[in-house]
């Protein structure tokens, strides 16, 4: 015998090595198996300092367009100016930031953003969000009964949901704020209702948790309420009056928690363009129904909306979970899963166009992002087969099992086959679901007939497979931008514009300075993207801009094909409409033949037009609403929520803000009223002499939404102390 020979097998016999034997088999079924839970931060690690985008042809991501620029202003508001800014002037010559969902202002986990450098602190924040939601789901299965090694892999599975990673790429960083808190809200309802439980768990009322999902994003706020209700109400624990009572309160808890933004958002949401909505602008993106085949194949080179792989083990074991008895709790997640695809196919499903007229309906606006209740549905009921095969199944109910691995697998492979006979080629993606499926099938199989075989290994392989086939797919389903990449974007004609004298808006028809680069140098434009627009500011931008509009759009001017640099091409600009919005300059990529604009720069491969209509922040007129031999005015004070001027009368003074809800002005001191010019200014009528006139940003709707969240909060403290400390 070899020394190497002798050498083994001391090694096999030591202790030490038996205990790491016996700690790899037994890994997930060990507390310690719950860092399992922290993969999602290892697969955003290369990319913690990037900017995510669906892939390296993408122009552009939500977080690079908006959350980046909010995130920006409102750091250099908080620590330069010292005020939390309810007003931005950033984008479309101003807007209500404390009423727009997307400005990150009354998230608070979201706060630690403002502490991090960007975009490190928005990638940290998403990847310790999925953990959340993984071990959210974990609990909530262990609630209903599941084992520990169940539990965790669909915890395990929910938290690398390729579809969490897809919108990721798109940056859509609030929804991924928001669903990870699902689990944990109908965890809390379970513990919340159960006496015994409330003594033993940490106390949290569902209602702060609802009230966070809406504050991380109000869109998902209306699914979760519906989840949560349809969750209780099929777990009844107790009587049906007592039940509703409860889950009233609980609701108008989270309402009020949520109420800052809320009651904003509600005032800006009635007189924005939200009012155009359609049955067509509800419906978008509804799911094609052939991308069905996504519960079997990824689709990483499809739209994000449309994702809806969870993984083909994933899929397999929710199946094998139908093999033994129907219970109460496999039922309901069985009814989240085909009502999330009914929902998510929309324009697909006959007698959608009426439902999505009707009101209220337009809160799920874009029906596919009721996929990822898909993949939540699909991750739990994973765990139940996880759960079935591991309480040694008997015959009958192993029986069922193959006849489901065959079907799954014989479908799988068919399809494969035959978009090969009839199309000539094989495609990756179907290969990759194919070959998920056979392995799991294969590493199942095998646990039904090799006996002797460790319930720990076979559990080990299982988060192995799952690791393999969503890892990979993950890191597919989006591409990391360097900052060097993404800032760069109109960095030159940024800098020129921040170089020239005044105070002045810009206005570009192709999007020539993107907003993670005009909030970086302080360029404040009249065009822009978000979801929010005041109406009345977009009737006068579509004079002002020549751009016709047929119907709703997330972009100011609209782009009717998806493309800024050509689609306004034909369209030329009123000069002196934008001159009245304070527009000095006019950045185009191709040229502008129009009145009043003149060209003093070309910088790379944009044009840059002086505007000699350009209007001052504030003037002085001799008549009310019209232009006569005005005089600029001049600015002692500028910050997002107040401005001051030193202005002589007797005249009217225009202020070039847009006049919205929540402006006041004082004269000396003294308060006065202000009147609308051209229909959408601001102004004030001065009487001889000169003048201090202050305009500050004071809305009553944030104050009566502060108001309610503080009765939501000392609500929730005697909550606590009556049903937890008593």
């Amino acid at each position: 015998m070899s020394t190497l020979t002798l050498l083994i097998n001391e090694l096999r016999s030591s202790r030490l090595f038996l205990q790491l034997k016996w700690g790899v088999l037994r890994l997930p079924t060990t507390r310690w198996s719950l860092l399992l839970l922290a993969i999602p931060l290892l697969i955003l690690l290369p990319s913690l300092d990037l900017f995510p985008y669906p892939n390296s042809d993408s122009q552009f991501s939500d977080l690079t367009i908006s959350h980046f620029p909010n995130a920006w202003f409102l750091k250099k508001s908080l620590f330069n100016n010292q005020q939390v800014p309810l007003w931005s002037p950033t984008i479309l010559s101003g807007f209500p930031f404390a009423a727009n969902p997307l400005s990150g202002l009354w998230y608070p986990p979201g706060w630690l953003v403002l502490f991090t450098p960007l975009p490190l602190g928005f990638n940290i924040l998403v990847g310790f969000h999925l953990i959340w939601g993984g071990l959210g789901l974990y609990l909530l299965m262990k609630e209903e009964g599941l084992r520990h090694a169940a539990s965790l892999f669909s915890g395990f599975s929910f938290a690398l949901l390729p579809k969490f990673f897809s919108h990721y790429g798109a940056g859509h960083i609030t929804l991924l704020y928001a669903i990870p808190w699902m689990p944990w809200l109908l965890w809390s309802h379970r513990v919340h209702t159960n006496p015994r439980e409330r003594i033993r768990k940490i106390p949290v009322p569902p209602g702060l948790i609802l009230g966070m999902i809406i504050l991380a994003d109000v869109r998902w706020g209306a699914f979760a309420l519906i989840l949560w209700w349809s969750y209780s109400i099929f777990h009844r624990p107790g009587k049906w009056r007592k039940l509703i009572l409860d889950l009233a309160v609980q609701s108008v808890l989270g309402l009020l928690i949520a109420a800052p933004l809320l009651i904003p958002l509600f005032e800006y949401s009635l007189l924005s363009t939200r009012s155009m909505l359609g049955a067509e602008d509800v419906l978008i993106y509804s799911l094609p129904i052939e991308y069905l085949l996504g519960l079997l194949f990824p689709n990483n080179e499809g739209l994000h909306e449309w994702v809806l792989y969870s993984g083909g083990i994933v899929i397999l074991l929710a199946a094998v979970s139908m093999a033994a008895k129907m219970s109460r709790n496999k039922q309901f997640w069985m009814g989240v899963f085909l009502v999330s695809v009914i929902i998510a196919l929309g324009s697909e499903i006959p007698g959608s166009s009426f439902i999505a007229s009707l009101p209220l309906v337009s809160l799920f606006r874009v029906p596919s992002r009721a996929l990822f209740l898909t993949g939540f549905s699909l991750a739990a009921l994973a765990g139940y087969g996880v759960e079935t095969l591991i309480s040694l199944p008997g015959k009958e109910i192993t029986r069922k099992i193959y006849i489901i691995l065959l079907i799954l697998l014989g479908f799988s492979i068919s399809l494969q086959v035959g978009f090969f006979v009839f199309q000539g080629e094989i495609l990756q993606p179907m290969v990759w679901g194919t070959t998920g499926i056979l392995l799991a099938s294969v590493w199942i199989w095998l646990w039904l007939n090799v006996k002797q075989m460790p319930v720990g290994l076979w559990i080990s392989g299982l988060f192995v497979l799952a690791l393999l086939d969503l890892g990979v797919v993950d890191l597919n389903s989006f591409q990391g931008k360097s900052k060097s990449q993404v800032l760069v974007e109109g960095e030159a004609v940024a800098e020129y514009l921040s170089l020239q004298p005044g105070l002045f808006r810009t206005y570009s028809p192709s999007y020539s300075v993107p907003q993670q680069t005009s909030v970086r140098y302080g360029i404040q434009t009249t065009d822009g993207v978000d979801p929010l627009q005041y109406l009345n500011y977009v009737k006068f931008m579509d004079e002002a801009t020549g751009v016709p509009r047929e119907s709703y759009s997330v972009t100011l001017p609209p782009y009717a094909d998806g493309e800024p640099k050509s689609d306004n091409l034909n369209y030329t600009p009123n000069a002196e409409k934008l001159g009245l919005l304070n527009v000095g300059y006019v950045v185009s990529e191709y040229e502008i033949n129009a009145r009043d604009l003149n060209l003093v720069a070309e910088i790379q491969d944009s044009f840059v037009y002086e505007n000699t209509r350009f209007m001052p922040r504030a003037w002085m007129s001799g008549e009310t609403g019209v232009i006569d031999n005005a005089s600029s005015v001049e600015i002692i004070e500028s910050s997002p929520n107040h401005m001051v001027f030193a202005a002589t009368g007797p005249g009217s003074l225009t202020i070039s803000e847009i006049s919205y809800p929540g402006w006041k002005v004082k004269v000396d001191g003294v308060d006065e009223q202000l009147s609308t010019r051209y229909g959408l200014l601001m102004g004030v009528d001065l009487s001889p002499g000169s003048h201090e006139v202050e305009l500050f940003f004071r809305p009553l709707s944030v104050v009566f939404g502060v108001i309610l969240f503080l009765i939501g909060l000392n609500s929730l403290v005697l909550m606590i102390k009556r049903d937890y400390l008593n």
